[in-house]
């Protein structure tokens, strides 16, 4: 038995119209940044959603979720329930090699870039809190997750 992938991920919105720009126009300096890392982030989401849906387990699979608890938005890039526990994945597209000092992320080039741990582990206390809200108390297991050509390599919080 497979995965059951409960809806198709959709191209987001900001990167259709970028997309759209693109083609018409030249993009500035910032904005063709942000069209790229959204296309490679798109990309990187779609080949997770293909290799989850090939998992020999009955999972029900869940992507790009958008959430509101208590004034808060989250966003979720996939949900996969299991019968006893959710797994909650933050997945990255990045080929860039990194560097971790003090909890800090950096590029090769001493840039430092935003933690995706922090983010992670941002969306995996709302959502706890959310599903406790609704009566769940299923355990949650939250991964960051780097999907690229070259490896695949999983973080666990």
């Amino acid at each position: 038995m497979e995965g059951f992938i409960i809806k198709i991920r959709k191209e987001p919105t900001e990167l259709k119209m970028l997309k759209l720009l693109n083609s018409r126009t030249s993009l500035s300096a910032k904005d063709k940044n942000n069209y790229h890392y959204l296309e490679k982030g798109f990309e990187g989401e779609k080949k997770f959603d293909a290799m989850i849906g090939k998992s020999s387990e009955y999972l029900l699979i869940i992507p790009d979720l958008l959430f509101e608890y208590q004034n808060t938005t989250f966003q979720i890039d996939s949900l996969v329930i299991a019968k006893e526990e959710i797994y909650l994945f933050e997945i990255k597209n990045n080929e860039r090699d990194h560097y971790f000092k003090d909890d800090n992320w950096y590029l090769l080039s001493g840039k430092e870039i935003k933690n995706p741990l922090l983010q992670l582990k941002r969306s995996e206390s709302l959502l706890r809190r959310l599903l406790q809200s609704l009566g769940f108390q299923l355990p949650i297991k939250a991964y960051l997750v780097f999907v690229n050509p070259i490896s695949f390599y999983i973080k666990l919080l």
